[in-house]
């Protein structure tokens, strides 16, 4: 008499939990930016500067530079180098 054991694959039970899910992640994107724009105002022009230090006009400057570079088919790596340079020159 002979007997047979099945064992359940490891791989496929980490397969199973390694759920993603887009439109929770896309849902709460939305939120995050819908409550940046409505709640918090002045915490979006904090966190503004924040994020582009500086005269807001030459980063919005540079900013144009860049994309007219990138337009332009240069590296993105470049463009933002320069986009860069040109904020923290001033």
């Amino acid at each position: 008499m002979g007997y047979r054991i099945d064992y359940q694959s490891v791989t496929e039970s980490r397969k199973a939990k390694k759920r993603h899910h887009p439109l929770l992640i896309l849902f709460i994107c939305a939120l995050a930016v819908l409550l940046l724009n409505t709640v918090l105002k002045e915490e979006r022009a904090l966190l503004l500067k924040i994020i582009f230090p500086g005269d807001a006009a030459v980063t919005a400057a540079s900013l144009d530079n860049m994309l007219i570079q990138m337009k332009a088919g240069a590296p993105f790596l470049d463009a933002f180098r320069n986009f860069c340079r040109q904020v923290i020159a001033g």
